[in-house]
């Protein structure tokens, strides 16, 4: 391999590494919030003293506690919600704003139905999270072929994703990280992206010529 070659792939390397670390530098300007959501995951923060804080008497059926929560938290994206592309709130938290994602739902639903002794698994796809619970009704974005993390009775379950389904995963993820991004960190992400690029061309190009002067 050539020394242009060589110093090409350097480039291309480094062009990569910056776009990623720029791109996660705008998204959580505050990297512990993007550490804590995994952190969360690997330990659902399921608190069952939140039904204290809800005034409205709660039924014992399961899918009426999910209709109950649906109500009770607003969607509304993370971007908008707490500034960032995915967050995991704590059960408090999303039932103090009444508002959040499918993660906020989520933790609330697992939490009033651990407080009812109701068994529950909760269960996630590539775009989705959301809690069974016996004689749940499978749906079209949760059933188990398209769940690819489950945590039943404490342990995580791992399988591949349906990849079938991929084109439904882009068109979410966009409309969920791009199309609901706050104006001006697309603005800060979009610059930082160009300087990133052409400072790459700039040392490609030094590199095609110093190697041709060295000829």
């Amino acid at each position: 391999m050539n020394l242009i070659v060589k110093e090409k792939w350097k480039i291309a390397i480094f062009t990569y590494i910056a776009i990623i670390l720029w791109t996660f530098i705008v998204c959580y300007p505050n990297p512990y919030i993007f550490i804590r959501n995994f952190a969360r995951y690997i330990r659902f923060p399921i608190d069952v003293s939140i039904i204290d804080l809800i005034d409205t008497e709660i039924s014992d059926d399961p899918s009426e506690i999910e209709k109950f929560v649906k109500k009770l938290i607003v969607y509304e994206y993370d971007w908008t919600n707490y500034g960032v592309p995915w967050f995991v709130p704590t059960p408090k938290d999303a039932v103090t704003r009444q508002k959040g994602d499918c993660e906020s739902r989520a933790m609330v639903l697992a939490s009033i139905l651990s407080a009812k002794g109701i068994p529950y698994n909760i269960k996630a796809s590539v775009v989705h999270i959301w809690v069974e619970y016996p004689n749940k009704k499978p749906t079209k974005s949760e059933n188990d072929n398209i769940a690819y993390i489950s945590r039943v009775d404490g342990r995580y379950r791992l399988k591949l994703p349906d990849l079938s389904q991929w084109k439904r995963y882009v068109s979410t993820d966009k409309e969920m990280f791009w199309d609901v991004m706050p104006k001006n960190r697309k603005i800060i992400m979009v610059v930082g992206w160009a300087f990133i690029l052409t400072f790459a061309c700039f040392l490609y190009f030094y590199n095609v010529y110093k190697h041709q002067k060295c000829r």
